[in-house]
């Protein structure tokens, strides 16, 4: 059940992206942003790609310059794999799928000296941009780009949720994340992250809290996240999130080598 609810989430169309159909593939395209996550292609259900297929999907992606990849639920496309593998795909990651369902989310207070809100203004939406991007390891010399700030500002008027965390004594963002737009009854928390100079403190802990329970105030009937590693999913455990009983699969074809 969560792995076609996923995979409908997936598929329906979402704020600042242009989707086109390729084969049994809906491929999700984010305009001015080439970041590999920001675009690729969910598989129907129970997709059974052919060669041809698969070779157009990965045209769709070279013809706009980017990294032709998959994300899906494994459960929801037994067959892909194989057919991906043979046309040169690679699997990057396999990571454990949980959920939180609506009533679960525990309250866990922020430590001390640490203030955990909703973002409201353009400052808070750009700290939040800012510190994921530290968090992430893609830290920038330069202002978030104002288009993305506006854009998240924008998904924030049509239902998405964005959490900042500060440090009291000097107002300096120090994590935070975000629950996508409800698509299908379901969101995702994405991009929850903590400032290298407070990990360790319960940051992420107290963002992830606040998020899933604002989330869940909504017309949510399913949040989901995928834990970057068994660090961050002890984390989410605490706030009540558990396993979901599936595997999200990311796949890609690397570019040819130049000789």
């Amino acid at each position: 059940m969560i792995a076609a609810q996923v995979h409908a989430y997936l598929r329906t169309p979402g704020p600042g992206r242009r989707q086109v159909r390729v084969g049994p593939f809906t491929v999700r395209f984010t305009p001015g942003n080439r970041h590999p996550m920001s675009n690729y292609a969910v598989p129907d259900d129970g997709a059974r790609p052919t060669a041809t297929d698969v070779e157009s999907l990965v045209e769709a992606f070279a013809a706009r310059g980017l990294v032709p990849r998959v994300e899906y639920v494994a459960d929801a496309a037994p067959h892909l794999e194989a057919a991906l593998l043979t046309a040169g795909f690679t699997i990057d990651d396999r990571l454990p799928l949980m959920a939180c369902p609506p009533g679960a989310a525990r309250r866990l207070l922020p430590p001390e000296g640490i203030a955990v809100v909703q973002a409201r203004s353009r400052e808070d939406h750009a700290d939040a941009i800012r510190v994921a991007d530290l968090a992430y390891g893609e830290p920038t010399t330069t202002p978030p780009d104002p288009v993305a700030v506006l854009a998240r500002l924008r998904a924030a008027g049509r239902g998405a949720v964005v959490v900042v965390a500060r440090d009291v004594a000097t107002g300096a963002a120090c994590g935070s994340g975000v629950a996508t737009v409800p698509r299908a009854g379901v969101s995702e928390l994405a991009g929850i992250g903590t400032h290298p100079d407070f990990r360790g403190r319960g940051v992420a802990a107290s963002v992830t809290s606040l998020l899933a329970r604002l989330a869940l105030a909504g017309p949510v009937e399913l949040l989901w996240l995928t834990p970057g590693d068994d660090g961050a999913a002890r984390v989410y455990e605490r706030v009540g999130f558990g396993a979901g009983g599936a595997t999200m699969v990311h796949a890609s074809r690397p570019r040819p080598k130049v000789p």
